[in-house]
């Protein structure tokens, strides 16, 4: 007795050991992910473009410009230049490349009434938090009575905010300078998501459905229909990056042919993920028709109903719950989908989304970001985050329509 005692709590011990290490694992992931990219988590990020607006402004030389006099707000960080009333900052970004932006601004600072580079007419105010990429000022040279004896001095981002307001201190008209402002944000990789799982979900739900009430209700067994099921097994464990390489020599050439598309596209990526989801459409469906008692089924075709009427009005809507379990299972995999994705719709980033274009999910652009030259570890957690959060929801929606599905189960 003891010597079989003392082995089940070798075995317990063993099974709670290899348990904690995947918990362990888990956890860990969690934690990396959220110290990194909740900093960079904003509502701005998730509704922002990601390509930032740029301006080109200039002084116009006929006006006057009240330079000089301005109080330095002696701010943290800050280093302000009293002839312009405005204070530069630093920090370095995801890249390690060194960015200076606005942090204070004189209420009659000159800067507030800018020109456009490319239309005079049109002001430019500058505002906080705007990204100065490079500016070039001019100052009087040694021949203080010859205007073309000018001095021009250039800065760039990489150069700090001290050598800027340096420059800026020493210059009596700015003659060009570079203004960028939001940037870095995933409306279009959202929005792209949502359009495809509307567009999967339309192409994949009527034919797995299908396939599962007939298989089950409908389709005699036999080799044929045991021969299917195998196939069905066997193509949800294919690689998602095979059915990439299918959607690239198929899909793509239809819908170029039919919908007029240049290459990949969203259309093109719905029907590949189409492909891929069927599988778990069939086995779930299937399973959830395979709980409903087949009391259901007797007691319709004694009342006089037809076997179509049984299936469509009777089997189906208590099959409901399952078949919502299928869908969003399905949801899960779209959000997580990437290799087959990056075959098929492309991994350029975009804040303009068309169905007939490339663009990129939730997932391929943690791919894009993390695959380019400078690599953005915090904006890709950031962007994870969104997705662990969706995929626990959907895994807590599974959860809650499995109780209400288990309760056509016999109990003992």
């Amino acid at each position: 007795m003891k010597k079989r005692k003392r082995t089940d709590s070798i075995l317990n011990g063993i099974t709670y050991l290899f348990s904690s290490f995947g918990v362990l694992v888990l956890a860990a992931i969690i934690v990396f992910i959220f110290s990194k990219g909740a900093s960079k988590l904003s509502w701005n990020m998730i509704t922002g473009d990601y390509t930032p607006n740029q301006y080109l402004v200039n002084m116009n030389s006929g006006e006057n410009y009240n330079l000089g006099g301005y109080t330095d707000p002696k701010k943290s960080g800050v280093h302000f230049s009293s002839v312009w009333g405005v204070g530069l900052s630093q920090r370095t970004n995801n890249a390690n490349e060194l960015e200076v932006y606005v942090s204070y601004i004189s209420e009659n600072s000159p800067l507030k009434n800018m020109h456009d580079s490319s239309n005079s007419k049109n002001y430019v105010t500058i505002k906080l938090n705007q990204k100065i990429g490079r500016i070039v000022v001019s100052g009087p040279g040694e021949d203080l009575e010859d205007p073309s004896d000018d001095v021009y001095l250039y800065a760039f981002a990489k150069n700090g905010a001290k050598y800027i307001v340096s420059i800026m201190d020493m210059a009596t008209a700015i003659d060009d300078m570079t203004l960028t402002e939001g940037g870095g944000g995933i409306r279009g990789s959202i929005i792209t998501t949502i359009y495809l799982i509307i567009l999967t979900l339309i192409i994949a739900l009527p034919l797995g459905i299908g396939a599962a009430v007939y298989l089950h209700e409908y389709a005699k067994e036999n080799k044929i229909t045991k021969l299917m099921r195998t196939m069905i097994e066997m193509t949800s464990g294919i690689p998602s990056i095979i059915f990439g390489l299918v959607g690239v020599i198929i899909f793509i050439p239809i819908m170029d042919t039919v919908a007029g598309t240049d290459g990949g596209s969203l259309i093109s990526g719905a029907l590949t993920l189409s492909i891929i989801l069927l599988p778990v459409i069939i086995r779930t469906t299937e399973e959830a028709l395979k709980v409903i008692p087949d009391s259901y089924r007797q007691a319709s075709l004694a009342l006089g109903a037809s076997k179509t009427q049984t299936v469509f009005k009777v089997v189906i809507p208590n099959a409901v719950n399952g078949i919502l379990t299928s869908v969003i299972l399905s949801i899960g995999r779209i959000i997580g989908e990437s290799a087959a994705l990056i075959f098929v719709i492309g991994t350029s980033v975009k804040d303009k989304i068309l169905i007939t274009e490339r663009s990129t999910s939730l997932s391929v652009h943690i791919w894009a970001l993390m695959g380019g030259d400078k690599n953005s570890t915090d904006l890709c957690c950031a962007i994870s985050i969104i997705i662990l959060l969706v995929v626990f929801v959907l895994s807590i929606s599974v959860k809650l329509i499995s109780k209400r599905f288990n309760r056509f189960e016999v109990k003992a």
